[in-house]
């Protein structure tokens, strides 16, 4: 493993028994099949495919959510098992998630404020207000929005919370699922050119997991490009963007929407 490399996938993989009928024995889906890949520290790196591809599965292994029936995955020199079962907390904090629907991943019930400061919590409480606040003013949220529920707040909102929360862990690396797919087109604007502002404060890099090729387009330094649990092509941005190798790639490209209609 190369000393640049944060994150190293080492043969994974990852099966998903799915079950066909109340009856039925189901049968098994390959999520991950054979997957080795390495992500370099400070790199923004782009995660493409269509759904069932396999890169959420990829997303959620990096965190810990499950666990690879096979092989091995490093977060830095040590293995993520290791730091898992060492230190969970530290690990926790250095790397965080943000989901792909606003409206599941915040509790409707909760105020901003309660939402922000969950992981936080065991921080003094001056500190946690000036990271809560902080992180609010990095999604160009004002702090009044602390005392709204979130059931009150729009699908932007929601999303920009939820990366302040993340963001208030101050994490040397963020993994995005799908951050733009639940919004619509002006907010997706938004969440892009925030996304590229807060580029300077994750010193580890970010992983941004998108069926959207053209979202990568415009924020990421690598591709990587996922069919079928395989990794199908992979490389710089200008790579895989203007000159792709596999057809299913062409495919990808092909299909953004091009403006005006004809051109």
């Amino acid at each position: 493993m190369k000393s640049e490399d944060l994150f190293r996938f080492e043969g994974v993989f990852k099966t998903y028994n799915v079950r066909q009928g109340i009856f039925s024995r189901g049968q098994s889906f390959h999520a991950l099949d054979d997957v080795t890949l390495s992500l370099r520290r400070g790199s923004f790196c782009g995660i493409v495919g269509e759904s069932g591809s396999g890169k959420t599965t990829l997303a959620r292994l990096m965190v810990g959510l499950i666990v690879a029936d096979k092989g091995t995955i490093y977060y830095g020199q040590r293995m993520l098992g290791d730091w898992l079962r060492r230190n969970e907390s530290e690990f926790r904090s250095r790397v965080q998630m943000v989901f792909q629907n606003p409206y599941m991943s915040l509790d409707p019930r909760w105020k901003v404020d309660a939402i922000m400061e969950e992981g936080v919590r065991n921080l003094p409480r001056h500190e946690r207000r000036k990271r809560v606040e902080e992180a609010l003013n990095n999604v160009q949220l004002k702090a009044d929005y602390l005392k709204r529920g979130a059931s009150e707040l729009s699908g932007g909102e929601r999303q920009r919370v939820a990366i302040a929360r993340a963001l208030a862990m101050k994490p040397d690396y963020l993994i995005l699922d799908e951050p733009t797919s639940q919004l619509d087109v002006s907010v997706q604007a938004q969440i892009v050119e925030l996304l590229r502002e807060l580029r300077p404060q994750l010193a580890g890099g970010m992983a941004l997991i998108t069926h959207d090729i053209a979202l990568v387009s415009s924020l990421v330094d690598e591709v990587v490009v996922f069919r079928a649990g395989k990794i199908v092509e992979c490389g710089t941005r200008l790579q895989v963007i203007t000159k792709p190798e596999q057809a299913y790639t062409r495919c990808l490209i092909d299909a953004v929407p091009k403006w005006p209609p004809g051109d």
